[in-house]
């Protein structure tokens, strides 16, 4: 009877180990302040990894990367080589959802595809839009602003309602075409969209821009918003 009940007891927890979510977090560019995990940690779906570019190109690219619903990234690297940027791609061939997450779109400024990958990038330089100069991107600290849900059937955010954030803003960003814009603002100053959905390649994509610090990491509807979309990414896999 014993035996049975300890066969059972690991039985079950196998089952519920085997229905998280495994997500590999990306870094790198620039430090993370260590509270960021605790959005993780308090996530009881979920099993995750972190792994810093440029050593997460290699990783990439390995058999490793199998196990992984959900790629996070949070960095702001920029140059990769050729071998980097097909490591990079891979995730992408191989269908795996990606979460980009607030400063995420600040890296790899000279790498025009990724704009067309996370749906909108921070210029550090002015650009040109449709013949128009605008830019450079820039940003404002400690903003107290409203987020506007734009479409609460959408599982990223079903069933929310707009909600405060003391967090960071993006300014005179660009955004790629063909982006399904999930959550707005209240900031006149702001760009004009927080969030996203698109599609690149085999892989479904969200960006979410908010995420500075720990100001926000705290905020129920923000780690709200990152479960949903782990969530819906990994059966969009």
């Amino acid at each position: 009877m014993k035996i049975f009940i300890i066969y059972l007891i690991i039985t079950v927890t196998g089952v519920f180990a085997q229905n998280k979510t495994d997500l590999l977090i990306v870094t790198g560019g620039k430090a993370v302040d260590p509270s960021f995990y605790r959005i993780f940690d308090d996530n009881k779906e979920i099993n995750y990894k972190a792994i810093a570019k440029p050593d997460a190109f290699n990783f990439f690219s390995g058999d490793s990367m199998s196990i992984y619903d959900v790629v996070l990234f949070y960095d702001t690297f920029q140059e990769m080589n050729a071998g980097q940027k097909e490591a990079f791609l891979s995730i992408f061939e191989k269908g795996i959802g990606v979460l980009f997450l607030h400063h995420a779109i600040v890296a790899h400024q000279e790498w025009d595809e990724f704009l067309k990958i996370a749906g909108a990038r921070y210029h550090y330089t002015p650009y040109l839009y449709k013949g128009l100069k605008y830019g450079p991107s820039t940003y404002k600290h400690d903003q107290d602003f409203e987020v506007i849900i734009l479409d609460n059937n959408h599982p990223v955010t079903k069933g929310m309602e707009n909600f405060s954030v003391h967090d960071e803003i993006y300014i005179n960003i660009e955004y790629a075409e063909g982006n399904n814009n999930l959550l707005g603002t209240d900031n006149c100053e702001s760009a004009k969209y927080l969030g996203w959905t698109r599609k690149y390649k085999n892989s479904v994509v969200v960006t979410l821009l908010l995420g500075h610090d720990r100001n926000v990491y705290e905020n129920k509807n923000f780690r709200n918003l990152i479960s949903n979309s782990i969530e819906w990414l990994k059966k969009g896999k």
